[in-house]
């Protein structure tokens, strides 16, 4: 006889499925919900075999007895193939809080734990293509992703949470045209990462050679105007001692009336 649902310390709604309806060429959300049916908190913390593959928020946390939280699960943008086969698993594992527990530092507390006192359930994700007229209705703007509920595995039943899955994707700020990754024919996810760390990359070492650039531009006008004018090549030479020396012109008389005068004193005496 298996348990009664509500004797489960946890129960995942969806319980074994994860189902993500395209396109997948922008990101795609859909909800887990988690409730708590013991009397004590309870802590858990999700994973996954394709972490670079989703966001999940949040991925560890805890829940008051006898309440309930959701988990919103982020599938990013990829080529999808239908031929391809899907292995993407995610992993729910919980665990009573001790009542001596310290819940403001749950990392420190989830390493404290034994790998014994952990309770584990295990569900697999399913992409699904929606029909013709359900992806007109999407791109026209007015439809809203569901989330389908699963039965049989390691969690429990729970009512379908597709209304909650569109109320929390119609609170959720949109995307607009610039933010949404567009998608590459031959490039896979990790491709497109790549890609975008090279174009910032290139572009901060753009921006810095034009500083450089404007630096010595600013460095060769300064040199510039501190440096003495050059003299020109045509402009006629000057001695700043020119009028005080005395003319040749002048000294030749002195000289050749000296020498008449000595001619004549000879001739007369």
């Amino acid at each position: 006889m298996s348990k009664p649902l509500y004797d489960l310390p946890l129960t995942i709604d969806p319980e074994h499925e994860l189902r993500f309806v395209g396109p997948f060429n922008r990101p795609v959300v859909t909800i887990m919900t988690l409730r708590n049916n013991s009397s004590l908190p309870l802590v858990f913390k999700i994973k996954t075999t394709a972490p670079k593959r989703y966001c999940v928020r949040p991925n560890i946390g805890k829940i008051l007895p006898f309440r309930t939280t959701q988990v919103e699960i982020c599938l990013q943008p990829f080529i999808y193939d239908q031929q391809e086969k899907n292995k993407h698993k995610f992993m729910v594992q919980s665990v009573l809080a001790p009542v001596d527990a310290d819940l403001t530092d749950l990392n420190k507390l989830w390493k404290e734990l034994e790998p014994e006192q952990l309770m584990d359930a295990k569900l697999k994700c399913v992409f699904e293509m929606p029909s013709a007229e359900a992806n007109a209705e999407n791109n026209s703007g007015g439809g809203a992703i569901g989330v389908g509920s699963g039965s049989a595995g390691g969690g429990s039943v729970g009512a379908n949470t597709s209304s909650a899955s569109a109320e929390a994707l119609e609170s959720k700020p949109k995307l607009s045209s610039e933010d949404k990754p567009s998608s590459l024919p031959d490039a896979s996810s990790d491709d497109v990462d790549t890609l975008v760390r090279e174009v910032s990359a290139l572009r901060e070492t753009v921006n810095e050679l034009r500083k450089e650039n404007l630096h010595l531009k600013q460095d060769q006008v300064t040199r510039y105007r501190s440096s003495p004018a050059i003299k020109q090549v045509n402009e006629p030479y000057a001695p700043v001692l020119a009028e005080k020396q005395i003319p040749l012109f002048y000294i030749a008389i002195a000289i050749a009336a000296a020498i008449l005068g000595l001619l004549m004193g000879k001739f007369f005496l």
